[in-house]
């Protein structure tokens, strides 16, 4: 029974290969986006880079709009650029549904082959118990990684977060810069203007030198 797996050492090792790289590309978006969850809970002094920007792109978006920007859709935007290593995370959980089916695949021609030189079914078995055995360990991670389930709890802190803490204090902000340009003389509005764009909230101003030592450092 072993040796009709050794026969066929090179597919073995390709067949293990895939079974691996599936592995990992479910475990690598699960542990950034359990990272991102715990992080969330204390959004005012993280130190996780993404979820700086996404913080400071949210000012942003409002204070250039001069509105409320729709958060819903933003944080949607946010999750879906999340990257590990220049690749979208969405990419790398996909690949692991088609490193599986490859591994599958594999395990598939090595019957075929066994079959083709004689091999009885004894000599096959063991290449359906590799099957049946990937198949129960990736399903069993994927219910235990639960990358959608993840991706959604993510979304519910950010849009608590942004709507319910950032958003009030972006309002205020504006209304007191909206305040101040109508107390203004109109002749001098061009030196507002001018003020305006030096003259950033406190928020926005810790945020870009947070990243700016982050960058430095």
């Amino acid at each position: 029974m072993l040796y009709s797996l050794w026969k066929y050492k090179l597919l073995l090792f390709l067949i293990i290969l895939f079974f691996v790289c599936s592995i990992i590309c479910q475990i690598v978006p699960g542990v950034i986006l359990s990272r991102l969850l715990e992080e969330t809970e204390n959004m005012a002094s993280t130190k996780n880079r993404p979820l700086k920007q996404c913080r400071l792109k949210y000012i942003n978006c409002c204070q250039l709009n001069g509105r409320v920007v729709n958060t819903g859709v933003f944080v949607d935007r946010f999750i879906r650029k999340l990257t590990f290593s220049g690749i979208s995370l969405n990419r790398i959980s996909n690949m692991a549904g088609q490193m599986m089916m490859l591994s599958i695949l594999v395990t598939g021609i090595c019957v075929c082959r066994c079959l083709s030189a004689g091999g009885t079914l004894f000599q096959i078995i063991p290449y359906y118990v590799i099957s049946i055995l990937e198949l129960y360990l990736y399903f069993t991670l994927s219910g235990a990684v639960d990358i959608a389930g993840r991706k959604e709890a993510l979304k519910i802190e950010l849009t608590d977060y942004l709507e319910n803490h950032l958003m009030p204090r972006l309002q205020e902000t504006m209304e007191e810069e909206s305040r101040e340009k109508e107390k203004r003389p109109a002749d001098t509005e061009e030196s507002v203007q001018e003020e305006n764009r030096l003259d950033l909230s406190q928020i926005r101003r810790d945020e870009l030198e947070e990243l700016l030592r982050e960058l430095i450092g």
